[in-house]
């Protein structure tokens, strides 16, 4: 009954990454799909992991330019990036997202200090979202 299991996985996990469309198919995703498209079924979880400044002040903010195609799903996660540093230091933001409907829509994301409202913000990550 294992050996079923492992196959039906392996194999699914094949046909959802073989795709005629090129595009990339991931359900974690990190600061490095910004600026590209990625693939998803419907009704299909995502995460996204970005580093976060929150000593500093920073947090993150999404937006997502057509909700009918895709949500964030519940509230974030936080960890501290590296374990062993007791005060301070780099935090990582788990973003959890669900794809609703057929479509397109970008999302955007911002890291920045909410009450500094006429300062850019110092990271942006802005990506596709392709539900087939």
């Amino acid at each position: 009954m294992k050996k079923y299991h492992l196959i039906l996985i392996l194999a699914t996990s094949f046909f959802v990454r073989c795709s005629d469309s090129g595009l990339p198919t991931e359900n974690q995703l990190d600061s490095s799909i910004n600026g590209k498209t990625v693939l998803f079924a419907r009704n299909q979880k995502f995460s996204l992991e970005l580093d976060l400044h929150a000593d500093g002040g920073y947090q993150w903010d999404c937006q997502i330019s057509d909700t009918t195609i895709a949500r964030m799903d519940g509230s974030p996660s936080y960890r501290p990036k590296n374990p062993g540093v007791l005060v301070g230091g780099m935090t990582v933001e788990t973003v959890y997202y669900r794809t609703i409907n057929t479509g397109r829509c970008t999302i955007t994301l911002v890291e920045h200090r909410v009450w500094e409202k006429d300062v850019p913000p110092i990271n942006t990550v802005l990506f596709g979202v392709l539900v087939e």
